[in-house]
C-alpha cells in the first residue's frame, strides 16, 4: 500500500481530502475523484516503454508523474490508496470480453472488490475507460451512474459479469471474488503491452468517463458519448498536433512533454491512415470511420 506521503500526494492528484473512516460514502467519493482526475490511456505502450506494476512505479507514473494508465495500473494505484485509507480491498481475476471471445480472455483485467463490515461487497474499477464513476454493488441488477446504465450479474460458480451501457459499447467483463496477487497478472500485462497483435499496441487510446459524458480518443478520432446529443454521441477527427495536445493536456488531464506529444501524434497519424485504408479495402464509408 502507499505510505503516508504517497497517500497525501494521491489525494492531491485526485483533488479530495482523506476520509475519516472507510465507509461506502467515502469509497464513492474516492472512486469518482480517481476516475475523474486520472484518464485511462496506453501512451507508454505506444512509446515503447515497459509497464511496471510495483507500488513505487505506479506512484511515480499515475500520481507524481501526472499520467494515466490501463487497467492493471489504474486499479493497482486505486487499491494501494484504498488500502492506505483502511478499506478491505482485494484484487480479483477479470476477463474483458470473455463473454464473446472465450476463456483465453481471463487475466486481461484486474478489478477490485471492496468489502464492508456488514458483509456488503462493491465492485471498484477505474480501469475501464468507458466504465462507471461510482462503485457498483455486487448484486444482480441494473445500476444507473449519471446518465449511463451498467449491469452486474451473478453467473454462478463464483463468477460475475459486469455490462457497460450498450449506447457506448457492446462490452462486458467477467470477474471472480477470490483475492489474487499482482504477480499473477504480470505475464498477461507484458503480453498486452508488447505483442504486435495486442489492441493496446495497435491503437493509441485515451478515455475518460465524465459526470455527464464519456470521452474516447482512438488515434485521431475523438468520440464523445452523451445521451443528450441527437445520436447519443459526436465524432470528429483531430486535425493537427496543437488540437491533439490541447485535448491530452485539457480534458484528459495528462502531463506530457512536447517531444512525447510529437511522437504520439506521429503514431496517431499512422494509425488513422491505416484505418482509412482498411475501410476503403473493405468498402466501408471512410466518413463513418472511427479509428
Amino acid at each position: 500500500m502507499f505510505d503516508s506521503s504517497q497517500l497525501a500526494a494521491y489525494l492531491k492528484r485526485v483533488g479530495i481530502t482523506a476520509p475519516r473512516r472507510p465507509t461506502l460514502h467515502a469509497l464513492r467519493r474516492i472512486h469518482r475523484a480517481h476516475v475523474g482526475a486520472i484518464p485511462y490511456e496506453n501512451l507508454d505502450i505506444q512509446l515503447g516503454r515497459p509497464i511496471r506494476l510495483d507500488t513505487d512505479s505506479l506512484f511515480a507514473k499515475l500520481v507524481d508523474g501526472g499520467r494515466g494508465g490501463y487497467c492493471y495500473e489504474h486499479n493497482g494505484t486505486l487499491a494501494h490508496a484504498l488500502e492506505a485509507m483502511g478499506f478491505d480491498v482485494r484484487r480479483v481475476l477479470g476477463g474483458v470480453a470473455r463473454e464473446t471471445e472465450g476463456e483465453g480472455n481471463w487475466w486481461n483485467h484486474m478489478p477490485l472488490v471492496v468489502r464492508f463490515p456488514n458483509g456488503e461487497e462493491y465492485l471498484a474499477d477505474s480501469g475501464i475507460g468507458t466504465g462507471f464513476r461510482d462503485p457498483l454493488p455486487i448484486r444482480s441488477g441494473s445500476y444507473r451512474v449519471g446518465p449511463f446504465n451498467f449491469g452486474v450479474w451473478d453467473l454462478g460458480d463464483d463468477e460475475w459479469r459486469c455490462s457497460i451501457d450498450p449506447r457506448v459499447t457492446n462490452l462486458t467483463f467477467d470477474f471472480t471474488l477470490a483475492a489474487r496477487d499482482v504477480a499473477e497478472f504480470e505475464a498477461k500485462c507484458t503480453e498486452l503491452s508488447t505483442s504486435p497483435d495486442s489492441p493496446f499496441v495497435k491503437t493509441l487510446t485515451v478515455q475518460n468517463p465524465g459526470e455527464h459524458d464519456i470521452w474516447v480518443l482512438r488515434a485521431r478520432t475523438l468520440t464523445v458519448y452523451d445521451p443528450k446529443l441527437p445520436d447519443g454521441k459526436s465524432v470528429k477527427v483531430i486535425e493537427d498536433p496543437a488540437e491533439f495536445a490541447a485535448h491530452l493536456r485539457g480534458r484528459f488531464n495528462l502531463t506530457l512533454a512536447h517531444a512525447e506529444i510529437e511522437a504520439l501524434w506521429t503514431k496517431a497519424e499512422e494509425q488513422h491512415r491505416r484505418k482509412l485504408a482498411e475501410d476503403a479495402a473493405a468498402g466501408r464509408d471512410p466518413s463513418l470511420s472511427v479509428s
